[in-house]
């Protein structure tokens, strides 16, 4: 029977550490930053998106410590009573109840965190991301718009849009950078658009500059996604001008580094981050990369 016993304890510790890999996909294990960089937040007072999020970082970093750091110590703390009490029963009965009370804790917070992501899941029908996208749709409504002395929340006005569809086409095809469809007709959402549609003439000057830095840095760039009606609204979103989707065929440009322009910077989510060497946003999401660009970045 003693015999049984170190196994035991060894099969609740491989169980417990091998736990945050089963959780990975509900965004666990989290190691910050609780408070995420997203557009010009440091210099903004924080909106409910921010909220949000910070809220969602502080959960996912308290059930990564409880996981990964307290319970493997809790367990190992009773495969040590185990240990030295191997015929007194109160030892025996302690070091039992520590054991179970640390599983089912760890059982039912993962659980409740899984169950409630399963459930955004298919609410969501796979696009729900961080808590934040509950309320706002993504990080674009981190900062609240602020007037007067505060710098706002959007980037400065000398940031202008192209305002002219053929000639913001013109300038990125001159840049060796397609687009995937045709624009989207006038004040026409593109899911209403048989086949879809592409719209690039709201697009930022800052935006457009930084897809053809892409272009000569990743080699091959095609546009996916611009200011065509039917996103969510924000101070840096698709609306605006300052999103853009990418395809995917810049994966290894943007996760190998680049020679250190690209970070990883955690997720968005449970899309993996990244930052290039100046602050703007990259989330891989399942069929692009979605990309905030608040300032052109060349290499």
């Amino acid at each position: 029977m003693r015999s049984r016993i170190p196994l035991f304890v060894f099969l609740l510790v491989a169980g417990s550490l091998a736990l945050p890999v089963v959780a990975h996909a509900g965004g666990i294990p989290f190691f910050g930053p609780v408070i995420p960089q997203a557009g010009d937040q440091a210099v903004c007072a924080a909106g409910w998106g921010m909220v949000m999020t910070v809220i969602n970082n502080i959960i996912r970093l308290l059930l990564t410590l409880a996981i990964v750091f307290v319970a493997p110590l809790v367990i190992a703390y009773a495969g040590f009573l185990y240990v030295v009490n191997p015929v007194n029963p109160s030892g025996i009965s302690k070091a039992k109840e520590i054991l179970r009370n640390t599983v089912l804790g760890i059982v039912v917070a993962l659980a409740g965190w899984l169950i409630v992501d399963a459930v955004m899941v298919v609410l969501y029908n796979g696009s729900f991301g961080a808590w934040s996208s509950l309320i706002t749709g993504n990080l674009s409504d981190a900062c609240i718009p602020l007037a007067g002395s505060l710098r706002p929340a959007v980037a400065p006005p000398s940031v202008a849009v192209t305002g002219d569809e053929a000639a913001a086409r013109a300038t990125l095809a001159a840049a060796g950078i397609s687009i995937n469809k045709s624009p989207c007709p006038t004040n026409t959402r593109y899911q209403d658009v048989s086949g879809g549609c592409t719209t690039v003439g709201g697009l930022t000057q800052n935006t457009v500059a930084q897809i053809i830095n892409l272009k000569n840095i990743c080699s091959s760039v095609q546009v996916t996604g611009g200011n065509e009606l039917g996103h969510a609204d924000g101070g840096q979103s698709h609306t605006t001008g300052y999103k853009v989707d990418l395809a995917t065929n810049i994966d290894s440009c943007i996760t190998g580094g680049s020679g250190g322009y690209f970070s990883a910077a955690g997720t968005r989510g449970s899309n993996a981050r990244y930052l290039d060497k100046c602050g703007n946003e990259y989330v891989r999401e399942s069929s692009h990369w979605d990309i905030i660009v608040t300032r052109g970045c060349p290499k």
